[in-house]
């Protein structure tokens, strides 16, 4: 367990604990570096860890120092998309998606590409500066995210389409709902 005071909520289970730290690392860890950061021990981890690999929230990972957990990419942007429907209108949405593409477009002119491959492929070039290339390194992330947070909204904004086609009926299932027009 660590060694530090815990700065966990009062109440914070240890499944909450292990959860939150698994499902928020960029980069595959080990249940013993997962264990100390939630404050548990690591057969405790290890329990949760596993649980988690088989409902789908977390992959393993061979590494030279054994089974590393990382979050499962596909179920991360699933979440990401219906948390996206349930919280936001479609309006919202679409003014958003309005909001990258205008970012986009800002970054193209700005450096002068027509893509986020072109923007990495300048990258190389001579004459910048370190800071130039930092900055462009940057602006990469930040664009390969808004192409990522954009095909999440897409799919919001399908989804809600899609779900208010839908109807319940009297048995509890849904159905179409008949278009008027």
């Amino acid at each position: 367990m660590s060694e530090t005071e815990s700065t966990w909520p009062d109440g914070t289970d240890a499944a909450a604990r292990v959860r939150h730290v698994a499902s928020t690392r960029t980069e595959p860890r080990n249940a013993g570096w997962i264990a100390d950061e939630a404050d548990v021990s690591r057969d405790t981890a290890v329990k949760y860890l596993t649980r988690m690999v088989e409902q789908g929230d977390l992959k393993t990972v061979e590494t030279e120092h054994g089974t590393a957990y990382k979050p499962d990419e596909m179920t991360q942007f699933l979440d990401e998309v219906r948390r996206l429907a349930e919280e936001r209108s479609v309006d919202e949405l679409t003014r958003e998606l309005d909001a990258i593409a205008e970012e986009m477009d800002g970054w193209r002119e700005l450096y002068g590409v027509e893509s986020l491959s072109g923007l990495r492929r300048s990258v190389g070039r001579d004459d910048l500066t370190a800071t130039e290339r930092r900055e462009r390194l940057d602006t990469v992330a930040e664009w390969e995210y808004d192409v990522e947070i954009r095909e999440a909204i897409r799919l919001a904004i399908s989804l809600q389409e899609s779900l208010a086609t839908l109807e319940p009926l009297g048995d509890g299932s849904t159905g179409p709902v008949a278009e008027s027009g």
